[in-house]
């Protein structure tokens, strides 16, 4: 895939402490209109951190974050999920007693601009609303695959759907950027290969994709380029295939079987 040359969101020595800890250390990130980019790198590199960053939840202690030209750094979560930044998080965060609709329902809060009147009083402009809601909650299950599980309870689904419910959760609200924070861990090999085939779906739907994954495999079939951390630093920037060979990255976290092995299975 070529990916267009303006940046969607760029970092500019961006940095977290916590005490005597640099979480994430003067990182320039660059990521393009369009496509997967990923970042990885070993436990403790940082790379939930950036994300928390980048989505609002935490504070930097330095730098500066741009989203579509803008300087975001001090807008607050719920402003950048306005803006069109969604995320999905490492650990599932579903609401198991709410069903699969009402879940997806949830996370298109950041897009209602109906007033508590027209809310408690049922106004049409409320009821639009809420129709064009529902709607593209079930746009989004649609593009899942999870259209048929829209009234269980979410705690019915099995794992793997359990996460692409969250990412049909993000998805409702129609980001141009989808932060995906491990999105294949714990999943089996034949719910790994459908969801790659999901995040092409939704890269070629042009909403660009910021994947942070322990699966190197995945990472390597799926990117168009890669960051890797390193105790909070950025040790390189590259494609997929020059990833592999750079000593750096060796070193730090591929290790020399792993990178010979995925060399040989990719180069």
């Amino acid at each position: 895939m070529t990916l267009p040359h303006a940046p969607l969101l760029t970092t500019q020595q961006l940095t977290r402490r916590y005490a005597g800890l640099v979480a994430v250390d003067h990182v320039d990130l660059v990521v393009p209109q369009g496509g997967v980019h990923a970042v990885i790198g070993p436990n403790g590199a940082g790379k939930t951190t950036l994300f928390n960053l980048l989505s609002g939840l935490v504070t930097p202690s330095e730098g500066r974050i741009s989203f579509a030209g803008a300087d975001i750094t001090a807008q607050s979560a719920h402003r950048r999920a306005g803006l069109g930044i969604a995320r999905t998080f490492q650990n599932i965060r579903i609401f198991g007693a709410m069903t699969v609709l009402e879940n997806v329902l949830t996370g298109l809060h950041p897009r209602l601009r109906s007033s508590l009147g027209a809310v408690i009083f049922r106004l049409p402009s409320f009821r639009a609303e809420e129709r064009d809601a529902v709607a593209g909650a079930r746009a989004a299950l649609d593009l899942v695959g999870l259209s048929a599980r829209a009234a269980d309870p979410a705690s019915s689904l099995a794992y793997g759907d359990q996460r692409r419910l969250e990412i049909a959760r993000a998805m409702a609200q129609n980001p141009k950027l989808l932060l995906l924070d491990e999105p294949a861990a714990g999943m089996n090999p034949a719910e790994t290969v459908a969801l790659g085939e999901l995040v092409r779906r939704i890269a070629s739907a042009h909403t660009t994709i910021l994947l942070v994954e322990h699966d190197m495999g995945f990472v390597m079939r799926l990117s168009d380029s890669v960051t890797v951390l390193n105790f909070g630093r950025q040790i390189f920037t590259g494609t997929p295939g020059a990833v592999r060979s750079e000593p750096a990255v060796v070193e730090a976290y591929l290790g020399a079987r792993l990178a010979a092995k995925l060399q040989a299975h990719h180069g």
